[in-house]
């Protein structure tokens, strides 16, 4: 049995961290959302290399019952850590939505050209069981599911925007 997690790391919830476009889009996310009675919250945004590593010891190193929470080992390995993904929740009931919140986030999102990460197998069509992230949403095409070594080099040298551009979400 694993010991229990360390502390939690600060989470980012803030909107202005996220690329123009994506968060244009997170809005009509959450205003469909809202439009079909639920309240939605934004929980996570632009993720830390310390949040990152904190979420990926879960079932590793420490677990508390949710077992892994995420196969990327650090901030660069998710479009978390380029203003591109964000985690959407139920503000009343948290990750204990109800089916249907679900469905209407992973609805509209694909409405809206993004990326829900209970979508996530070879060609995005349909649930992959093994890895299921329903709060999980992120900027679609022209992005790949996961960022490239090219992501990170442009990360590096020119920052997000410079990401931001090559996937036309600035």
């Amino acid at each position: 049995m694993l010991p229990r997690p360390p502390a939690e790391v600060p989470v980012e919830s803030s909107l202005q961290t996220l690329a123009p476009r994506f968060r244009e889009a997170v809005g009509r996310v959450c205003a469909d959302l809202t439009a079909w009675g639920y309240l939605p919250r934004v929980f996570e945004t632009l993720r830390t290399d310390a949040r990152q590593a904190f979420l990926f010891g879960f079932g590793r190193d420490y677990d508390d019952g949710r077992g892994v929470v995420t196969h990327s080992r650090t901030a660069l390995d998710t479009w978390h850590g380029y203003g591109l993904a964000v985690d959407i929740i139920c503000a009343r009931r948290l990750w204990d939505a109800p089916p249907d919140f679900w469905h209407v986030l992973g609805t509209s999102a694909r409405r809206h050209g993004l990326v829900w990460g209970a979508d996530w197998n070879g060609d995005w069509s349909s649930a992959d069981e093994r890895f299921l992230d329903r709060p999980h949403v992120q900027w679609g095409a022209p992005a790949r599911r996961s960022p490239s070594v090219r992501a990170a080099d442009l990360l590096r040298t020119g920052g997000m925007a410079a990401v931001w551009r090559e996937v036309d979400a600035a």
